[in-house]
């Protein structure tokens, strides 16, 4: 999808949620292109993901005052409910994203534990072997006295 179709496609959804005029249909897509654009341009910064979610968040609060100045207050209310809904999935993608991360972490450390566990039996094996050969040594040596 192109920027211009998501633009598209969030603008005929704000005009079937809150039932836009024309002139607002086409200022509303003025202002989601301006701010996907701009969300775009945070996102590949190359930044930390705090930093961009920081970036967007105060980008989304410029375009929610833009949206505050062109639509009446019923819509504005029901455009408020929109946003709030879309900001509570992007927590929950954003928590599922940082506990997969995690999950991912510890099964590394997990995984490296597990190796380093195996090298010292190894190592704990190998030195019961030569543990083993002294002994048989020393009683070898011990039947010949």
């Amino acid at each position: 999808m192109t920027l211009e179709q998501k633009v598209k496609n969030q603008t005929d959804n704000l005009k079937n949620d809150v039932k836009l005029t024309d002139r607002q249909y086409q200022e509303s897509y003025d202002i989601f292109l301006k701010y996907t654009k701009d969300e775009k341009d945070i996102q590949n910064r190359g930044k930390s993901r705090k930093a961009t979610n920081r970036a967007i968040k105060s980008s989304e609060k410029e375009k929610t005052k833009e949206f505050k100045l062109l639509l009446d207050e019923n819509q504005f209310k029901e455009y408020k409910k929109i946003v709030k809904a879309q900001e509570e999935r992007n927590q929950i993608a954003e928590d599922a994203i940082v506990a997969k991360e995690k999950a991912a972490k510890a099964e590394l450390k997990s995984k490296k534990a597990n190796e380093k566990a195996e090298k010292a039996n190894e190592k704990a094996e190998k030195a019961r072997e030569k543990s083993d050969k002294a002994v048989k040594k020393a009683n070898d040596v011990k039947r010949y006295y």
